[in-house]
């Protein structure tokens, strides 16, 4: 009898086993919108562009291909999208302030690519669009590539090499020599090198420079020793420049081309400038201080706008603020690593211990990933704060919580259209693009 009752209940416990429900997978807290979709679209433009504004070294920024796009939906209103872009660098320095779809690609040798993680928060209602954080690892097409394909294009360079500040010294003294500006420049940056050999060693350079207080009334021997004018006030410009030492008739051939920039203009003067223009009927003018002109142009060329354009695009001062009290500066950086002899891609971009980031050598621990930005969300709900800065109010309400920053996922989206296709059929890079990682469905366990 005894036998029977644990024969019976060793079936009945294989039983439920065998029926027992399947175990439900974790649900994601992300939708996975479609990577050509048109508000992906938008939210990627406006990513890159705050990318490009919020830097001050390096080069704008272009959009090669949207790779991955993961959207979390919050409990409020507005979602959080994670955004995964193949970027390469235009011809654009972002002192020119320039729009990145208005910026040149690179010729395909002196192509420097990568991808950008970036988390951006985007709430309609309120009208805002704010880039939380973002991290951006590059590199030049690698130097194998460009001598398979092209055995005379220049090879890559490091700016901070002797020769390369010194072309761009001789370079700079041309254009001083030829300017009608003011005063003189100095070299303030050598942002890329390169060399070939034409009918001898050619160096080529892109730098940028500054005003400084000597004027070209006077007659200075040494530029290099004319202070810089301060920031605010100087103009700052963007050069190419070439040295050619001929073998041949023994003579130096020396060309630069260079754009002037306006004086960055602090936050505080444009704040009055800004109100200064409220109240306007009709159309308005003035200057743009980032506004380039090449050597010989005019300084005061204006250009013309619609300030009511300018009101259907940004929020009110009160959405602004209220905006303000909860969102934080953007966090982030761009890492341009060294170009490499041998095949790369961006599956695995290796570490280095020569890095740039923004255009300036750092060590290998000032490339980390940005850290999560700190809570920031203390008032309870209904708490009436006073805003700082100008036009200080009384009233506004800050919100309990405001939008939800998870560190950046691993999960790529599930969307069939991602990664979307590439914009521009650049040879060089299309076999260096990584490819979507294929999921393998899992597989039934058979009941033994």
């Amino acid at each position: 009898m005894a036998l029977l009752i644990l024969l019976f209940l060793g079936i009945q416990a294989l039983c439920s086993q065998a029926f027992s429900p399947p175990v439900k997978e974790l649900q994601s807290p992300f939708l996975f919108p479609a990577c050509n979709d048109s508000a992906v679209e938008s939210a990627v433009d406006v990513a890159l562009g705050q990318i490009n504004t919020g830097r001050t070294e390096g080069y704008m920024l272009r959009l090669n291909r949207i790779f991955s796009v993961l959207e979390h939906p919050q409990e409020t209103s507005g979602s959080v999208f994670y955004l995964i872009l193949d970027v390469a660098e235009t011809e654009c320095h972002v002192l020119s302030r320039r729009l990145w779809k208005n910026c040149k690609t690179r010729p395909q040798h002196k192509t420097v690519f990568g991808q950008c993680r970036a988390t951006l928060y985007i709430n309609n209602p309120k009208r805002i669009a704010h880039l939380h954080s973002y991290e951006c690892t590059l590199r030049p097409v690698p130097t194998r590539s460009i001598l398979m394909l092209c055995p005379d294009c220049p090879i890559f360079g490091c700016p901070t090499e002797p020769k390369y500040l010194e072309t761009a010294v001789v370079s700079l003294a041309k254009f001083n020599r030829e300017s009608t500006e003011a005063h003189y420049f100095s070299v303030l940056n050598v942002t890329k090198a390169s060399m070939q050999w034409v009918v001898g060693p050619a160096y080529f350079v892109e730098f940028t420079i500054q005003e400084t207080s000597c004027s070209r009334n006077e007659s200075i021997a040494d530029i290099s020793k004319c202070k810089p004018l301060p920031f605010e006030k100087a103009h700052t410009g963007f050069c190419k420049g070439s040295v050619v030492n001929s073998q041949v008739d023994h003579h130096q051939f020396v060309n630069i081309d260079c754009e002037i920039y306006e004086p960055q203009v602090p936050a505080i003067e444009k704040q009055k400038e800004t109100d200064s223009h409220k109240g306007h009927g009709g159309d308005g003018s003035h200057e743009d201080p980032h506004h380039p002109r090449r050597k010989g142009a005019h300084p005061h060329q204006k250009h013309q706008h619609r300030h009511k354009q300018h009101e259907e695009k940004h929020p009110s001062p009160t959405e602004a603020s209220e905006a303000a009290l909860y969102l934080e500066k953007t966090v982030g950086w761009v890492k341009v690593l060294p170009p490499q002899q041998e095949h790369v891609s961006l599956h695995t971009l290796p570490e280095s211990p020569v890095e740039y980031i923004d255009g300036n050598p750092v060590l290998p621990e000032v490339g980390k990933p940005v850290p999560d930005l700190p809570d920031i969300h203390g008032a309870p709900d209904g708490e009436k704060i006073l805003t700082e800065g100008p036009g200080r109010q009384l009233g506004l309400i800050k919100p309990k919580t405001g939008p939800v920053f998870l560190s950046f996922p691993d999960e790529l989206s599930h969307s069939d259209t991602c990664p979307g296709e590439p914009t521009t059929l650049n040879s060089f890079i299309l076999n260096l693009l990584p490819r979507k990682h294929i999921k393998e469905s899992p597989t039934a366990t058979p009941l033994s």
